[in-house]
């Protein structure tokens, strides 16, 4: 029997090596040999990375990164509540990265520069923000964007005996305190960034941020960048959705992946309804504190939930000049972290620059309001023609 499309079996890249020498035989026809082949490997090196149960270790020694990777303390007490606090997780000493140099408390920032803080992403339960695996997204942010700097933190990974949610939550906190009170940037010049989980795990901390009940710990980024965000972190426990999305052959992510590390980020947890708001963000669209952007891949196997995450928040009228979203046609998820690794530098770079854009188009600031939350149905929203809905 010849191996499927979605095979995720050595002997089957093996096979496709021959088969996709022929273009209109490869997942995507339109997609080089290289990319075919990436793709193809990697999908199979991430079922091995779930086969074995690998569950990477993080170190917070400074490694290769030397003085641009930094230790981020627990933020003061008051600044976790509510869902960021659990009898058996507790707020950790983490590590970040920082590119292309190290920030310090002496460094300014002028006026129209900006600061990101990026999560990767790894369902996660792999990724470090270093440099071999966050390097080519963060220099691509630097070179298409008005960012003078990008600090992507070491959160714990699900894997880790402290690892299940609010673990990661914790250390979003951390981090955002971290530069506001650590190193005095001003939250107006700073853009909350993710890709995958990392892009979830911003909703997550931009919900919580919403939801404080004093917004003065916590005050509001800039905007946010959501790339090719992971919506629904349960509903990936069953493989079933994932194996039959008609984007699934063009996929580089094996269901068994996000099987795994959903399993591992909520394990024995409770899901309460404040707790599914942040773990199934999908569901629970609220009114924005500052600019949302969702960039999502028009062969990736979550387009249709961030098309439904867009329109969810869309349906509230305070959102809608503050919500946009751009496709970039023919690629696999997440291409902005995987351009260099897969070949999809161009589409990874016209991410990047579109980020610039939104940032470069943002309007004044609104006036402060107050937050109300909303539920949405799980509704199949058809695909725009368009690379831009919402403005």
């Amino acid at each position: 029997m010849w191996p499927s499309l979605s095979d995720t079996s050595i002997i089957g890249f093996l096979f496709f090596l021959v088969l996709y020498l022929w273009p209109r035989r490869r997942q995507d026809p339109n997609w080089t040999y290289r990319q075919a082949i990436t793709c193809a490997l990697m999908k199979v090196g991430l079922q091995k990375f779930v086969t074995f149960r690998i569950k990477p270790s993080l170190s917070l020694k400074t490694g290769r990164e030397k003085e641009r990777f930094v230790l981020v303390d627990p933020a003061l007490p008051e600044a976790y509540s509510g869902v960021a606090e659990d009898n058996n997780i507790w707020p950790e000493t983490i590590g970040g990265t920082w590119y292309p140099n190290r920030f310090t408390s002496d460094t300014t920032v002028p006026e129209g520069q900006h600061i990101i803080l990026h999560f990767h992403g790894g369902s996660y339960v792999m990724g470090d923000g270093r440099t071999k695996s966050t390097g080519f997204l963060a220099r691509n942010l630097l070179d298409s964007t008005s960012a003078l700097y990008v600090f992507c933190p070491q959160y714990r990974l699900s894997g880790q005996p402290q690892g299940r949610f609010p673990a990661q939550l914790q250390d979003a906190i951390s981090s955002y305190s971290y530069l506001v009170y650590t190193l005095h940037i001003p939250a107006s010049q700073i853009i909350l960034s993710g890709d995958s989980a990392g892009a979830h795990l911003v909703l997550g901390l931009l919900r919580y941020i919403v939801q404080m009940d004093n917004p003065f710990i916590l005050p509001a980024p800039l905007c946010n960048w959501l790339f090719s965000p992971w919506c629904d972190v349960p509903a990936a426990i069953d493989t079933s959705d994932w194996r039959r999305d008609p984007n699934y052959a063009t996929e580089y992510i094996p269901a068994t992946l996000p099987a795994w590390g959903a399993k591992n980020y909520l394990r024995d947890l409770d899901i309460t309804g404040p707790i599914e708001e942040q773990v199934v963000p999908l569901r629970h669209p609220f009114i924005l504190p500052s600019p949302l952007l969702i960039v999502t891949g028009g062969r990736e196997i979550l387009l249709q939930q961030h098309l439904q995450l867009a329109q969810g928040f869309l349906k509230i009228p305070e959102n809608m000049d503050c919500v946009e979203l751009y496709k970039e046609d023919g690629v696999p998820h997440d291409v902005l972290a995987i351009g260099g690794i897969a070949n999809f530098r161009h589409q990874a770079l016209r991410c990047a620059r579109n980020a610039g854009d939104f940032l470069r188009n943002l309007r004044p600031e609104r006036p402060a309001f107050k937050a109300e939350f909303f539920t949405v149905s799980n509704d199949n929203f058809e695909d725009p023609n368009n690379e831009k809905a919402g403005t």
